[in-house]
């Protein structure tokens, strides 16, 4: 069991070793890490990429932890690595495969390589993949057991709820954080924690909770309103952009019901906020 992950808990009461077991979490995520830094694949490429992931994640119905960890393995792999990245099949190789891997180490049923080619437009062969496979698994030296946003989040948004059932608040701060990983500067030049707690704080900035960050939120996640302010500048900004066009898979997701529509709350609250 992936002890960074266990969606058994979701969002219910705080066990005794909850603390103990962010502190680990906190720790862990300083030895692993990821940056912008001589990262050399186009940001635009990277996020058509991301965006196209978070669509096919959905449709297969698979669990949060997955795409989290997915895009923890891709960004972790092309920022150790030398393996050049020309054209958007070959990244989506690189995307399917690392999915391939995080649902083998999340899902009770992890994806087959033979459901990837009903995935992608362009066929890949099964030997392709588990190429590929090897090579991310050996470049990352067998590490998979990481701490993604996702970990953070959902200790951050049970803070954050003014009842169990506002639901809102809780889709609202997905939205934001599944947004973010679109953004290989959100990804990689922040720490999980910092873009779960941003992703928090930028939900009550959309959906009027006021204040936006309180004593108890920064009890629970270690930061500061002042820490977390770059962060939070970065995220609105990607919000806006993707709410003005309304195109990307990740808005389209987040505007169904099952959502609460909260990708076109905060159109409408950003484009008011424009307007005034």
């Amino acid at each position: 069991m992936n002890i960074f992950c266990d969606s058994s808990v979701g969002l219910e009461k705080l066990s005794d070793y909850d603390d103990d077991l962010y502190k680990f979490y906190h720790h862990e995520e300083s030895q692993i890490t990821t940056n912008s830094y001589g990262y050399k694949l186009d940001s635009q490429l990277r996020k058509n990429v991301i965006d196209w992931l978070i669509q096919t994640h959905h449709e297969q119905k698979l669990m949060p932890e997955t795409l989290y960890l997915c895009v923890n393995i891709l960004d972790r792999f092309l920022s150790k690595s030398s393996f050049e990245v020309a054209t958007k099949d070959k990244l989506k190789l690189l995307g399917l495969s690392s999915m391939l891997l995080a649902s083998k180490y999340e899902q009770r049923s992890a994806i087959r390589v033979y459901d990837i080619e009903y995935m992608a437009e362009y066929s890949y062969f099964p030997d392709e993949i588990c190429v590929m496979e090897k090579r991310i698994l050996q470049q990352l030296d067998w590490i998979l057991t990481v701490p993604t946003p996702y970990v953070f989040l959902i200790r951050n948004i049970r803070a954050s709820l003014l009842s169990d059932e506002d639901k809102i608040m809780e889709n609202m701060a997905f939205f934001f954080s599944e947004l973010s990983l679109t953004h290989y500067y959100v990804m990689c030049d922040y720490k999980p924690s910092t873009i779960a707690a941003s992703a928090v704080y930028c939900a009550r900035i959309i959906l009027g909770r006021y204040p936006y960050w309180s004593n108890e939120l920064k009890m629970c996640t270690g930061y500061s309103e002042e820490k977390l302010l770059y962060c939070v500048k970065v995220m609105m900004e990607l919000c806006y952009e993707t709410c003005k066009e309304g195109t990307m898979e990740v808005f389209k997701k987040f505007s169904s019901l099952n959502w609460s529509r909260v990708s076109c709350v905060a159109q409408e609250v950003l484009e008011e906020a424009v307007l005034s």
